[in-house]
């Protein structure tokens, strides 16, 4: 009897997203955005034993977090507020990523083993039920809220 696929090896041909107990299981989450959008992120609970971490990257521009300026931007749980806004800049900007990392002995680690993520949509903000790669599948390693507020 063989060990049934980790969600990375459903993800490895290119799936956007897979069922997963009849749910749908995504590695990264792609948000339309300009110059001047504000995104908001809660941390709302992220696991006791490992550091857990939301990472966010704008495709051909840039984010700026109280007047620091990055590509990416990671928010680990143990070092980072509860709380986060974060702005859009540049004038070729139309995506954002969002995806789930956590440190496995000191190293930060993505998209491995049973890491993914279910969204869950409603009026205020997106709902990120994220799962690290570690073990089963568990949808509570790190959970976040996140709203975007387009310019104008």
């Amino acid at each position: 009897m063989s060990a049934s696929p980790t969600l990375s090896d459903q993800f490895a041909d290119g799936a956007e997203t897979v069922v997963y107990r009849g749910r749908d299981v995504r590695p990264l989450l792609r948000l339309a955005v300009s110059e001047g959008t504000r995104v908001r992120i809660e941390r709302i609970a992220a696991r006791p034993d490992r550091r857990q971490a939301v990472k966010l990257a704008a495709v051909n521009g840039l984010l700026e977090a109280n007047e620091a300026v990055s590509e990416v931007i990671s928010l680990w749980s143990d070092t980072s507020p509860t709380e986060v806004e974060l702005t859009v800049l540049g004038a070729q900007v139309r995506r954002l990523e969002v995806w789930n990392a956590w440190d496995l002995g000191g190293l930060e680690t993505a998209w491995l083993g049973n890491a993914g993520m279910i969204v869950e949509t409603d009026e205020r903000h997106l709902a990120l039920h994220c799962s690290d790669g570690l073990g089963p599948p568990s949808f509570t390693d790190l959970q976040i809220h996140l709203s975007v507020a387009q310019p104008g």
